[in-house]
């Protein structure tokens, strides 16, 4: 039975809940963010923990915890549940209660829950996956949110089509994001990853600073057309790590197959 910090309890995961009244039920104004263990210990902490503030302040929720705080929760929360090996960690910050279901009239609830890792599929790695195009941008991409509901739009239509993923496009045919995943193109051997709408994951950061030191790398705007003529595909996540793409619609990309510079970008992620 997991243990869950709900407002400043440490509760069974049976007994864990917040008031109905709780703009994150009434409004889905809470923002979130995921991170996993790997032998015991929380990748990129103080990353997840930086962007959790910077979501928070995005769309004007209080933090009433110093990160400290939130850390030493965490850890916590941790401990109580070393049973289970590795998991993922879901920090939630909602928007408090509510006396019009409108305003914030509450504190703020921290919220702190570990789930078992996913396991994801060999083949993901080993053949690359096929996604889809979708039309969406988010409101808010600096900002974290829990409103997840283009997402579940989106990977509706994809699952359809038997897709893994589906990658936002903007208006101005852009390329953007996937709906959990970063996005990432070899172009005449540079690197490309937008870097304006997207929320930017901790998962990309860490994989920029790596293959900064084994090719050109560029932050820009990626058009639709671009992408599908790119000569590597790969998107990136918490979970997921490096996942390579191998078709976007009917489009094969390259040869059909994962390029080199992404088996290298696996391989560098995961020693």
């Amino acid at each position: 039975m997991a243990i869950v910090y709900v407002d400043g309890a440490f509760l069974p995961w049976e007994e864990a809940m917040i008031p109905v009244d709780d703009l994150a039920v009434l409004r889905g104004y809470a923002v979130c963010d995921l991170m996993r263990t790997f032998d015991g210990r929380p990748v990129f902490l103080d990353d997840h923990i930086q962007r959790l503030f910077l979501s928070a302040e995005k769309i004007n929720i209080s933090m009433p915890w110093g990160a400290e705080k939130i850390k030493a929760i965490v850890h916590e929360v941790l401990e109580k549940n070393s049973a289970m090996g590795d998991v993922n960690i879901r920090i939630l910050v909602t928007g408090g209660s509510s006396l019009d279901f409108f305003t914030p009239s509450g504190t703020p609830r921290l919220i702190v829950l570990v789930t078992q890792v996913p396991a994801l599929p060999d083949w993901w790695y080993s053949k690359g996956i096929k996604t889809i195009t979708h039309y969406e941008e988010r409101s808010n991409p600096e900002a974290k949110v829990t409103d997840y509901t283009p997402a579940a739009r989106a990977m509706k239509k994809a699952k359809a089509v038997n897709a893994v993923e589906a990658i936002y496009i903007s208006a101005d045919h852009l390329a953007l994001e996937a709906t959990t995943s970063n996005l990432f193109a070899v172009i005449k051997d540079t690197l490309v990853t937008p870097d304006q709408g997207v929320l930017k994951g901790i998962t990309r950061k860490a994989v920029l600073g790596l293959a900064r030191t084994m090719m050109p790398v560029a932050e820009r705007p990626l058009p639709l057309n671009t992408l599908y003529a790119a000569e590597e595909v790969f998107i990136t996540g918490t979970n997921k790590g490096v996942v390579p793409v191998v078709q976007i619609d009917d489009n094969v990309i390259g040869d059909g197959t994962p390029g080199p510079w992404t088996r290298s970008l696996i391989k560098a992620l995961t020693t």
